[in-house]
């Protein structure tokens, strides 16, 4: 009999933080607030990208690198290659190339 009313306290103790994970982890709920507010656009990001390495760009994420969220700009280009460049979501200064 006590080993059932332990469960059930478990359980009632844990629910609340079980929800709380799949929450944060499920794609469907909260994938948006995860997402850190950008003052350019990926439009924005491209241009500037491609102003500094010709090419076509062929993907574009947002990633934390060198310690600041920045849009990572994948470029094609025809002499080297698939190129990286690190445009600051914020402030659109580019913090590195790849």
């Amino acid at each position: 009999m006590k080993e059932k009313i332990y469960a059930g306290l478990l359980a009632i103790l844990l629910a609340p933080a079980m929800a709380a994970a799949q929450a944060q982890w499920h794609p469907a709920l909260g994938a948006e607030r995860s997402r850190p507010a950008a003052k350019i656009s990926e439009e924005q990001a491209k241009k500037i990208a491609l102003e500094r390495i010709p090419g076509k760009v062929t993907d574009v994420t947002i990633e934390r690198k060198l310690g600041r969220n920045v849009y990572v700009v994948e470029v094609e280009t025809p002499d080297d290659g698939e190129k990286d460049v690190f445009v600051d979501i914020v402030t659109g200064e580019i913090v590195g190339t790849d």
